[in-house]
């Protein structure tokens, strides 16, 4: 007998400049759920300590996930955050990349679908991911979905 897929994913078009998806490992069960982000980040200017600014980015979307995400209601208070770029030798126009991925568990008491999960997801999610553009641009970078752009 083969094994049943249980994996599943949605992609969430609530960003311009970045790619964002969330699933579960268990779609029939998704007591937890990921959210996964990835984009192309480029400093704009030569003077940038890009790794102070790459931790201030993460930070902040560690407090916004906090904040728009974890309400004890939908979420509990746990997570776990995965934010993955190399800031060596950034410089300006090489795009280094940038993925993360974030696991939130379900209140038990009140778990939703997989697709019962998107409008809340969608919503709030937009506001976490479009602040990630945000630090970014302020500090003088660039945020792309892609390396390079279409002809």
């Amino acid at each position: 007998m083969g094994l049943k897929r249980l994996n599943k994913e949605y992609k969430l078009d609530i960003c311009n400049h970045i790619n964002v998806k969330y699933g579960s490992i268990n779609k029939d069960n998704p007591q937890v759920i990921y959210v996964s982000g990835k984009c192309w980040v480029s400093p704009k200017s030569e003077v940038c300590e890009c790794k102070d600014i790459i931790d201030h980015v993460e930070k902040q979307m560690r407090k916004n996930i906090k904040l728009f995400l974890i309400d004890k209601v939908n979420f509990e208070d746990k997570f776990i955050l995965d934010f993955d770029i190399n800031g060596d030798n950034m410089l300006v126009g090489r795009k280094k990349f940038l993925s993360f991925d974030f696991y939130l568990r379900q209140n038990e008491k009140n778990k939703k679908t997989l697709k019962e999960l998107k409008p809340l997801l969608s919503y709030r999610l937009s506001t976490v991911v479009n602040n990630v553009v945000y630090q970014f641009n302020k500090h003088n970078f660039t945020v792309e979905k892609r390396k390079y752009s279409r002809q």
